[in-house]
């Protein structure tokens, strides 16, 4: 901890982050706009050391800069401080968070805390304009979770190029892009390839991660693994971690089970989620936890009679040897069981919650429960079945893939626990 500290203290980032914290005081002025004025602009670049340059002179001509919003990296800066909430805007003043105030002289929880508050500088990072559009930038809250799970879960340098696959998969996923031509595509090949890089030069900047631009590879420091991890609620070594097999119920031929190891101190609704990346649901319904004759979930509007599941740990309901209920959809209705098999410790460079192992594949949502996957269990073992075309369509529709009951994925799932 105390090398983290250290290197947490190093970072000329978060020192300039803390330094406008301390400018800001009481209150600045902002434009109309909203912005930092020009004058201040001048006196923060000098002070912060930014590396902006005011004014700009290309070849004999001076192109004056106009409004602060030209300044890339003290815009950085004060949209950084402010998406950590270390300073907010009320009507036309920048003011502190008071409640956050004791950040600036914890480096290691500033650290942590502009770390979380990464997925929301799409705008600030990428900033369009008539010329460009960035749906990189556009994407980000959810892109930049994917960018860094990719480097917390790959061993060793991550390839630059695996970076741009995964921005690139899931723009494809949420844009229509059949009709571009092949020009349009080759930009837009571009512009992600550009934003990825900026997206992880900042976290270069943050000391969580160290580029190597020859090697085109982007590597989590000790710093980053350690930031990333404990935003993601993983335990630190020797903190408890729970061991517990997930069996589907009622479900045979093949059985349905997974074993998972889960840190004692997630919340319920971090287990639900747990639950659900590790059977391979896609949480479209409903869920409730049973405990004994207390129902743990979510009532919103308060007419099912559960407790609030994000306000129990794992470890408050549930020792080694006990078992604990959960039904998924309310329509098919899912029962799960949850046996705790046994406690043990996490282990420094391990990677939690993890799964380790389980049977069977999980059913396709809205299967018709139970008595629904048994029956469409039949009808795909039999192609003579005058169904079977019909369920073999929908069946491997619903998983995006030739579906199979016997079928599991380890490392498949391994993955997709590791980011809930």
């Amino acid at each position: 901890m105390n090398d983290l500290e250290a290197a947490a203290g190093h970072v000329v980032l978060t020192g300039q982050v803390r330094s406008f914290t301390v400018w800001v005081g009481d209150g600045r002025k902002l434009t109309q706009t909203g912005r930092i004025g020009l004058a201040d602009a001048r006196y923060l670049v000098e002070q912060l050391g930014t590396g902006d340059t005011i004014d700009p002179k290309i070849g004999d001509r001076v192109f004056k800069t106009k409004s602060s919003e030209e300044l890339g990296h003290l815009t950085q800066i004060v949209e950084w401080a402010k998406a950590a909430r270390l300073v907010r805007v009320s009507g036309t003043r920048l003011v502190p968070v008071k409640k956050n105030a004791s950040l600036l002289d914890r480096p290691l929880d500033l650290v942590m805390a502009m770390l979380k508050a990464y997925p929301k500088l799409g705008k600030s990072l990428f900033p369009s304009g008539l010329s460009r559009q960035s749906l990189v930038g556009d994407e980000f809250g959810d892109l930049s979770e994917a960018l860094l799970t990719a480097m917390f879960t790959h061993e060793g340098p991550c390839p630059a190029s695996l970076l741009r696959a995964v921005a690139s998969d899931m723009i494809a996923e949420r844009y229509v892009l059949g009709g571009l031509t092949d020009t349009q595509l080759d930009f837009l090949r571009g512009t992600i390839e550009t934003d990825v890089s900026i997206a992880v030069t900042a976290l270069a900047a943050l000391g969580v991660a160290a580029l190597d631009e020859a090697g085109e590879t982007v590597e989590l420091t000790a710093l980053g693994r350690f930031a990333i991890g404990r935003n993601r609620g993983m335990p630190l070594p020797g903190e408890p971690v729970l061991q517990v097999r997930i069996t589907l119920m009622d479900v045979v031929d093949p059985p349905v089970w997974r074993r998972v190891l889960v840190p004692a101190a997630y919340s319920l609704d971090r287990v639900h989620q747990v639950i659900q990346a590790a059977m391979g649901w896609h949480n479209y319904h409903m869920h409730v936890f049973r405990v004994g004759e207390v129902s743990y979930g979510r009532d919103p509007e308060g007419i099912l009679g559960y407790l609030e599941e994000k306000k129990v740990n794992l470890a408050d309901v549930a020792e080694v040897g006990e078992r604990i209920g959960y039904e998924y959809d309310f329509g098919d209705s899912w029962e799960h069981e949850l046996f705790i098999e046994a406690r043990t410790e996490a282990e420094a460079g391990e990677i939690y919650p993890a799964c380790t192992g389980g049977e069977g594949a999980c059913p396709p949502e809205d299967a018709g429960g139970y008595p629904g996957y048994q029956q469409l269990k039949e009808i795909l073992a039999d192609p003579s079945n005058e169904e079977y075309e019909e369920m073999r369509t929908w069946a491997d529709s619903q998983v995006g893939d030739e579906f199979d009951p016997a079928s599991f994925d380890l490392a498949q799932a391994s993955a997709r626990v590791s980011t809930a």
